[in-house]
Protein backbone atom coordinates (compact mmCIF):
# COMPACT_ATOMS: atom_id res chain seq x y z
CA UNK A 1 0.00 0.00 0.00
CA UNK A 2 1.46 3.33 -1.01
CA UNK A 3 1.51 6.51 1.06
CA UNK A 4 -1.62 8.07 -0.48
CA UNK A 5 -3.74 5.02 0.35
CA UNK A 6 -2.27 4.82 3.86
CA UNK A 7 -3.16 8.46 4.56
CA UNK A 8 -6.71 7.90 3.32
CA UNK A 9 -7.10 4.71 5.37
CA UNK A 10 -5.63 6.21 8.53
CA UNK A 11 -7.93 9.23 8.19
CA UNK A 12 -10.93 6.94 7.81
CA UNK A 13 -9.81 4.74 10.72
CA UNK A 14 -9.66 7.85 12.90
CA UNK A 15 -13.12 8.96 11.68
CA UNK A 16 -11.81 12.23 10.29
CA UNK A 17 -13.04 14.09 7.26
CA UNK A 18 -10.57 15.73 4.90
CA UNK A 19 -11.58 19.10 6.35
CA UNK A 20 -10.96 17.92 9.92
CA UNK A 21 -7.55 16.45 9.08
CA UNK A 22 -6.64 19.57 7.16
CA UNK A 23 -7.51 21.66 10.22
CA UNK A 24 -5.37 19.44 12.46
CA UNK A 25 -2.40 19.73 10.11
CA UNK A 26 -3.07 23.41 9.33
CA UNK A 27 -3.21 22.83 5.58
CA UNK A 28 -6.01 23.17 3.04
CA UNK A 29 -8.56 20.44 2.31
CA UNK A 30 -7.35 20.35 -1.30
CA UNK A 31 -3.87 19.49 -0.01
CA UNK A 32 -5.26 16.45 1.84
CA UNK A 33 -7.16 15.48 -1.31
CA UNK A 34 -4.00 15.76 -3.40
CA UNK A 35 -2.10 13.52 -0.97
CA UNK A 36 -4.84 10.90 -0.95
CA UNK A 37 -5.15 10.81 -4.75
CA UNK A 38 -1.38 10.74 -5.25
CA UNK A 39 -1.28 14.03 -7.16
CA UNK A 40 1.28 15.37 -4.67
CA UNK A 41 3.25 14.22 -1.65
CA UNK A 42 3.80 15.79 1.75
CA UNK A 43 7.34 16.83 2.56
CA UNK A 44 9.37 15.04 5.22
CA UNK A 45 8.37 17.44 7.99
CA UNK A 46 4.70 16.93 7.20
CA UNK A 47 5.17 13.15 7.02
CA UNK A 48 6.52 13.27 10.58
CA UNK A 49 3.50 15.36 11.62
CA UNK A 50 1.23 12.72 10.06
CA UNK A 51 3.04 10.01 12.02
CA UNK A 52 2.40 11.90 15.25
CA UNK A 53 -1.19 12.59 14.30
CA UNK A 54 -2.01 8.94 13.55
CA UNK A 55 0.40 7.45 16.10
CA UNK A 56 2.28 5.37 13.54
CA UNK A 57 5.96 5.01 12.80
CA UNK A 58 7.78 6.69 9.94
CA UNK A 59 8.79 3.27 8.69
CA UNK A 60 5.16 2.13 8.52
CA UNK A 61 4.04 5.22 6.65
CA UNK A 62 6.81 5.15 4.02
CA UNK A 63 7.25 1.40 3.62
CA UNK A 64 6.39 0.03 0.16
CA UNK A 65 6.24 3.52 -1.37
CA UNK A 66 9.52 3.68 -3.28
CA UNK A 67 8.44 6.75 -5.26
CA UNK A 68 7.87 8.72 -2.06
CA UNK A 69 11.18 7.57 -0.57
CA UNK A 70 13.01 8.64 -3.72
CA UNK A 71 11.27 12.01 -3.59
CA UNK A 72 12.22 12.53 0.05
CA UNK A 73 15.82 11.51 -0.61
CA UNK A 74 15.94 13.92 -3.54
CA UNK A 75 14.50 16.68 -1.36
CA UNK A 76 17.06 16.04 1.37
CA UNK A 77 19.88 16.15 -1.18
CA UNK A 78 18.53 19.44 -2.50
CA UNK A 79 18.41 20.88 1.01
CA UNK A 80 21.95 19.73 1.74
CA UNK A 81 23.13 21.22 -1.53
CA UNK A 82 21.35 24.50 -0.75
CA UNK A 83 22.90 24.63 2.72
CA UNK A 84 26.32 23.94 1.19
CA UNK A 85 25.86 26.74 -1.35
CA UNK A 86 24.74 29.17 1.36
CA UNK A 87 27.73 28.27 3.54
CA UNK A 88 30.14 28.70 0.62
CA UNK A 89 28.63 32.07 -0.31
CA UNK A 90 28.80 33.21 3.32
CA UNK A 91 32.46 32.18 3.56
CA UNK A 92 33.27 34.00 0.31
CA UNK A 93 31.45 37.13 1.49
CA UNK A 94 33.25 37.12 4.84
CA UNK A 95 36.54 36.49 3.05
CA UNK A 96 35.91 39.46 0.73
CA UNK A 97 35.16 41.75 3.66
CA UNK A 98 38.11 40.59 5.73
CA UNK A 99 40.57 40.71 2.82
CA UNK A 100 40.02 44.47 2.50
CA UNK A 101 41.34 44.96 6.03
CA UNK A 102 45.01 44.95 6.92
CA UNK A 103 46.44 43.54 10.15
CA UNK A 104 49.78 44.08 11.81
CA UNK A 105 51.86 41.14 10.70
CA UNK A 106 53.36 38.62 13.08
CA UNK A 107 57.11 39.03 12.64
CA UNK A 108 57.66 35.37 13.53
CA UNK A 109 55.72 34.45 10.39
CA UNK A 110 57.65 36.75 8.05
CA UNK A 111 60.89 36.44 6.15
CA UNK A 112 62.82 39.48 4.97
CA UNK A 113 65.32 38.72 2.22
CA UNK A 114 67.30 40.40 -0.56
CA UNK A 115 67.53 43.53 1.57
CA UNK A 116 69.45 46.37 -0.09
CA UNK A 117 70.11 49.77 1.46
CA UNK A 118 71.01 52.52 -1.01
CA UNK A 119 72.47 55.48 0.83
CA UNK A 120 72.90 58.97 -0.59
CA UNK A 121 75.76 60.13 1.63
CA UNK A 122 75.93 63.55 -0.06
CA UNK A 123 72.52 64.53 1.28
CA UNK A 124 72.40 65.87 4.83
CA UNK A 125 68.73 66.67 5.25
CA UNK A 126 68.79 70.37 4.45
CA UNK A 127 66.08 70.12 1.77
CA UNK A 128 62.69 70.53 3.52
CA UNK A 129 60.96 68.70 0.65
CA UNK A 130 63.05 65.59 1.21
CA UNK A 131 63.13 63.82 4.56
CA UNK A 132 65.18 60.78 3.52
CA UNK A 133 68.61 59.92 2.21
CA UNK A 134 68.39 56.13 2.23
CA UNK A 135 66.02 53.73 0.47
CA UNK A 136 65.46 50.16 1.58
CA UNK A 137 64.53 47.51 -0.99
CA UNK A 138 63.43 44.11 0.33
CA UNK A 139 61.43 40.98 -0.41
CA UNK A 140 58.88 40.15 2.28
CA UNK A 141 57.46 36.64 2.43
CA UNK A 142 54.75 35.24 4.67
CA UNK A 143 55.14 31.77 6.16
CA UNK A 144 51.40 31.71 6.91
CA UNK A 145 49.49 30.28 3.94
CA UNK A 146 46.45 32.53 4.50
CA UNK A 147 48.25 35.87 4.90
CA UNK A 148 50.18 37.96 2.40
CA UNK A 149 52.33 41.00 3.25
CA UNK A 150 51.32 44.44 2.00
CA UNK A 151 54.31 46.11 0.35
CA UNK A 152 53.02 49.68 0.75
CA UNK A 153 52.60 49.18 4.52
CA UNK A 154 56.30 48.65 5.22
CA UNK A 155 57.43 51.06 7.95
CA UNK A 156 61.00 51.83 8.96
CA UNK A 157 61.88 53.20 12.40
CA UNK A 158 65.27 54.80 12.92
CA UNK A 159 67.16 55.27 16.15
CA UNK A 160 70.49 56.77 15.09
CA UNK A 161 71.17 54.06 12.52
CA UNK A 162 69.49 51.24 14.44
CA UNK A 163 66.71 50.48 11.98
CA UNK A 164 63.62 48.42 12.74
CA UNK A 165 60.94 47.44 10.25
CA UNK A 166 57.26 46.64 10.61
CA UNK A 167 54.59 45.78 8.07
CA UNK A 168 50.98 44.70 7.73
CA UNK A 169 49.44 41.77 5.94
CA UNK A 170 46.01 40.81 4.65
CA UNK A 171 44.03 37.60 5.05
CA UNK A 172 42.41 35.65 2.23
CA UNK A 173 41.57 31.97 1.86
CA UNK A 174 42.77 32.28 -1.74
CA UNK A 175 46.31 33.07 -0.57
CA UNK A 176 46.71 29.34 -0.11
CA UNK A 177 47.02 29.10 -3.89
CA UNK A 178 49.86 31.64 -3.93
CA UNK A 179 52.90 29.50 -3.18
CA UNK A 180 55.21 32.52 -3.17
CA UNK A 181 53.28 34.91 -0.88
CA UNK A 182 56.14 37.36 -1.48
CA UNK A 183 56.02 41.09 -2.18
CA UNK A 184 58.75 43.55 -3.08
CA UNK A 185 58.75 46.58 -0.83
CA UNK A 186 60.56 49.91 -1.00
CA UNK A 187 60.72 52.36 1.88
CA UNK A 188 62.75 55.44 2.69
CA UNK A 189 64.47 56.62 5.85
CA UNK A 190 66.78 59.44 6.87
CA UNK A 191 70.04 58.26 8.45
CA UNK A 192 72.35 60.90 9.85
CA UNK A 193 75.37 61.31 7.60
CA UNK A 194 77.68 60.88 10.60
CA UNK A 195 76.45 57.30 11.13
CA UNK A 196 78.92 54.96 9.43
CA UNK A 197 77.68 52.16 7.22
CA UNK A 198 79.08 49.48 9.50
CA UNK A 199 77.17 51.01 12.44
CA UNK A 200 73.78 50.51 10.77
CA UNK A 201 71.71 47.55 11.98
CA UNK A 202 68.35 46.20 10.89
CA UNK A 203 65.84 44.07 12.78
CA UNK A 204 62.11 43.57 13.19
CA UNK A 205 60.29 46.23 15.21
CA UNK A 206 59.52 45.12 18.78
CA UNK A 207 61.43 41.91 18.27
CA UNK A 208 62.89 41.18 21.71
CA UNK A 209 65.49 38.81 20.34
CA UNK A 210 68.95 39.96 19.25
CA UNK A 211 68.46 38.55 15.75
CA UNK A 212 69.54 41.03 13.08
CA UNK A 213 68.37 41.03 9.47
CA UNK A 214 71.26 40.81 7.02
CA UNK A 215 71.42 43.42 4.27
CA UNK A 216 73.68 44.83 1.58
CA UNK A 217 74.46 48.53 1.63
CA UNK A 218 75.74 50.71 -1.18
CA UNK A 219 76.52 54.42 -1.43
CA UNK A 220 75.72 56.88 -4.17
CA UNK A 221 76.94 60.44 -4.74
CA UNK A 222 80.08 59.76 -2.70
Amino acid sequence: MNLSRKIKKLRADHHLTQEQLAEKLQVSRSTISSWETGRSYPDLEMVIVLCDCFHVSLDFLLREDEKMVRKLNFGLKQKKMLVSVVVILAVLLINTLVSTTSFQANVNSLELSNVNLIRDISYNGENPDRDWNTTIHADIKSKNVFFKPIADDLLVFNDNGKLTVQTNWSFSIFNIFDTQRTVQAIQSVFINQHVANDAITLKWHRDKSDKLIPFHISDINS
